[in-house]
């Protein structure tokens, strides 16, 4: 699990005209791998295991379903529909060293097939409240 800022304007949502957009450039990816590198106050945020140079997905949607459930405070508005995603992603390339002993890699570039050609078997965005945020 990852989170990390994005540009402003990266996330388009409509949910009249059941559409989002999520378009992102350049996010480093950063990696802690175990409960104790996350705690390394040497490396608070992990370090860098991959950098995604594209992403952009987009929801449509067909179809809205609406729930409330009044005593355990949830209320949604949800639209499902289909989805597309294309995306570019690469790992940094790591020099062999004796100390630390590390066997060094190459890097990966990944590089998905255009969105066009995604196959969506469901996809769905919305709006909640609940909690405090219910009423």
């Amino acid at each position: 699990m990852w989170t990390a800022p994005i540009s402003n304007g990266g996330v388009k949502v409509d949910l009249k005209k059941g559409k989002a957009t999520l378009n992102v450039k350049d996010v480093f990816v950063f990696d802690a791998f175990t409960v104790p590198n996350s705690l390394d106050t040497a490396h608070p945020l992990g370090r860098v295991s991959g950098i995604i140079n594209s992403l952009r997905m987009e929801w449509t949607t067909q179809f809205t379903k609406s729930w409330t459930d009044c005593p355990d405070g949830f209320k949604g508005d949800f639209f499902e529909g289909s989805a597309t995603i294309e995306v570019t992603a690469t790992t940094p390339t790591v020099p062999a060293s004796t100390c630390p002993p590390n066997q060094g890699r190459n890097g990966f570039r990944f590089v998905s097939n255009p969105a066009a050609t995604s196959v969506s078997h469901f996809a769905q965005i919305g709006s909640e409240r609940n909690g405090v945020f219910f009423s």
